[in-house]
């Protein structure tokens, strides 16, 4: 699966798989999913029950190139970004391309993985979010999927 991914998503791929199991193999579903879920993947546990069972080998671990296959299925059916914009844009009755915060705090309070109030005051914090007003959900969006660099 090398082929379809650039040599710094394989090493990001390697260093968090690394780093969450150290014996080099993945031994159940819930490490399987914790993983998908450090790099920032969403999948569902219909879709992590799927991958492993489709992919663990006679000794019942899945080996890192295998992940690399799991991780390249689910990047065909994923998109994050989209998916977010979509959940947005169904919020912007009168698409104005914003979205209220008190809307943005209880979708993300009461849908899907609740975030607790905490949580969401301290992500609109660093995102540099009014705590009320309007919110432009593109340039959020932009802000969030921008990597923060590294050095």
């Amino acid at each position: 699966m090398a082929k379809h991914f650039s040599q710094k998503d394989i090493d990001e791929f390697k260093e968090c798989f690394h780093f969450n199991v150290k014996s080099g193999k993945i031994k159940s579903e819930d490490e399987l999913s914790q993983i998908m879920l450090s790099l920032g993947y969403s999948p569902t546990g219909e879709e992590v029950h799927k991958y492993f069972t489709k992919s663990v080998s006679g000794e019942g671990v899945i080996e890192f190139a295998t992940f690399l296959d799991i991780m390249y299925e689910h990047s065909q059916t994923e998109n994050c970004s989209d998916e977010i914009l979509k959940a947005f844009l169904a919020h912007d009755v009168k698409r104005k391309g914003t979205v209220s915060t008190k809307e943005l705090r209880n979708i993300l309070t009461g849908f899907g993985d609740k975030l607790t109030t905490k949580e969401v005051d301290t992500m609109l914090r660093e995102a540099n979010v009014p705590q009320s007003g309007e919110l432009n959900y593109t340039e959020f969006l932009r802000m969030m999927f921008t990597p923060v660099p590294d050095y």
